[in-house]
């Protein structure tokens, strides 16, 4: 299983190999990715294990960007063989036949040979039906979008229907989700998120899970995470701050302290994916 780190700074790739030595894996939106294609599949290139391009559809769809389906296959036959994978602009969530279409005109306009954009599945009523449309296409890589949730026994189907089909789950990563289903990759961005919120992601190796820990100040997701200097394995937590980055709890209180517990939060997903990868 791979899990990405979506990012927004191309920086954040070249500040966590300095400071640790490994390579993740990184996904970035179209979006935010002018000014800093070159620094990702050039530059930095050498410091990242996958790279995937996200259409920015999430950013199209809120309003945030204006990205054309032409603008987005334009880059992609002049750059997308940069990157490991790119999925499609599924820009409209409750239209699959508009993202279908995307989907369709994108890959078409493609140079011969050129991978073909990941479909993203965004039915809630019936993304079993959507999932299947495409597998029986070929697509032997689909997402799951990140507003959608399908139940259980869907997913099951979907699995048991289709297990070749890689999948790939948008924008969340549920330990439970995904010990259970074992999807090929996801992605999310709760590690800038957390730490935005002042909060420390931590792998609790021993209870297997992802604890949050705050570091003082307000929590602005409204999450009451335990303290720092209550945590009952504070000790582990200090030992491995100090081995791994050479940071002490009061690092992060000083001017620069979230960029660094943006690089602790990091850490946490590279540890929760070798967990997942029996590592």
């Amino acid at each position: 299983m791979k899990i990405f780190a979506s990012i927004v700074a191309a920086d954040t790739v070249k500040d966590f190999y300095s400071a640790t030595k490994i390579k993740l894996n990184y996904l970035i939106s179209y979006a935010y990715l002018k000014g800093q294609a070159y620094m990702l599949t050039n530059e930095y290139r050498s410091m990242i294990d996958g790279l995937y391009l996200d259409s920015g559809a999430y950013s199209a769809a809120t309003g945030r960007a204006n990205i054309t389906v032409s603008e987005y296959q334009t880059y992609l036959k002049l750059y997308g063989s940069l990157f490991d994978q790119y999925f499609n602009l599924d820009d409209d969530f409750d239209d699959p036949l508009h993202n279908k279409w995307n989907q369709d005109f994108i890959s078409k306009g493609l140079p011969r040979g050129a991978k073909k954009p990941i479909p993203v599945v965004h039915d809630n009523k019936d993304p079993f039906g959507e999932f299947s449309d495409y597998a029986y296409e070929d697509y032997d890589y689909i997402a799951i979008g990140s507003t959608t949730k399908i139940p259980t026994p869907v997913f099951e189907k979907i699995l048991k229907k289709y297990p070749k089909v890689k999948i790939h789950i948008f924008g969340r990563l549920e330990l439970d989700e995904l010990k259970q289903y074992k999807p090929y990759s996801a992605d999310a961005a709760t590690w800038a998120h957390a730490a935005m919120n002042g909060n420390l992601l931590f792998w609790d190796a021993e209870d297997e899970k992802v604890e949050r820990i705050s570091v003082g100040g307000r929590d602005k997701s409204g999450e009451s995470p335990v303290h720092f200097k209550s945590y009952k394995k504070k000790k582990i937590v200090k030992e491995q701050l100090a081995e791994v980055f050479g940071f002490e709890y009061r690092d992060f209180l000083l001017k620069g302290g979230q960029e660094k517990m943006m690089l602790v939060n990091l850490y946490c997903f590279k540890q929760m994916e070798d967990f997942l990868n029996g590592k």
